[in-house]
């Protein structure tokens, strides 16, 4: 799912796409939220501005989506259906921030008014985790799995081989295997390394299938290999 929506002023919003964007008044009355302006860092006198608040949800997770916006404001937002946003024509708005519902800071965002040229996204030490777009659990990767190691071994020599991965998945388990039947020098396994004896002369591939835990991994399981060719 995404969304899209333009908005004008405070409160007026146009051109509405989708359902998962909604604009919310607060309970005190009136049409902005007053809020600590969140890009000053502790130590600095508290001030406030009032913003135009979103409630973004997808599935069950919600995050509030903050705009520091005036009577002149007209930015379109669009939103990618797992709490990325993508802002166009800004104009008479400087910052906007994302929040959990209960309006911990996830990240903030600094528009051209200020950053001098493109919307830069900014994470703060110590922000909360942004949900994923749809159970609230984390998404991960494994990402390419690369397997090195001794490419020319000579019969009897002693080999290791190793993988490891680009992604950021996490609970990591290794399986190992060889595609000569006649040769199974595995004898010594330390997850993602192997150690053993080579056996024989013949050319073999050396794969190892990377197996993520995580609840949210995107792509699991991957496999990496490299061919051997003895001396």
């Amino acid at each position: 799912m995404a969304d899209s929506l333009v908005l004008t002023g405070v409160k007026d919003v146009k051109k509405h796409t989708g359902t998962e964007m909604l604009l919310t008044r607060p309970k005190r009355g009136g049409d902005t939220h007053s809020l600590k302006e969140w890009w000053k860092g502790s130590g600095v006198s508290t001030c406030y501005v009032e913003c135009s608040v979103f409630n973004v949800t997808v599935g069950g997770n919600t995050c509030k989506l903050v705009i520091d916006s005036n009577m002149s404001t007209n930015v379109r937002i669009d939103h990618d259906g797992a709490f990325g946003f993508t802002f166009y024509g800004a104009n008479e708005v400087s910052r906007a921030a994302l929040f959990t519902d209960a309006y911990a800071i996830i990240e903030h965002y600094v528009f051209p008014a200020i950053s001098g040229g493109k919307v830069m996204t900014v994470t703060p030490a110590g922000a909360a985790p942004k949900p994923s777009g749809g159970s609230g659990i984390l998404s991960t990767s494994i990402g390419v799995v690369t397997v090195t190691g001794d490419l020319t071994p000579s019969d009897g020599d002693t080999v290791t081989y190793t993988a490891a991965n680009t992604g950021d998945a996490g609970n990591l388990s290794y399986s190992w295997s060889i595609d000569d039947a006649n040769n199974n020098p595995f004898v010594t396994f330390n997850g993602a390394s192997v150690e053993g004896v080579w056996s024989g002369s013949d050319d073999a591939i050396v794969t190892c299938v990377v197996t993520s835990g995580d609840s949210g991994v995107t792509d699991s399981p991957v496999s990496g290999e490299v061919t051997v060719t003895p001396a």
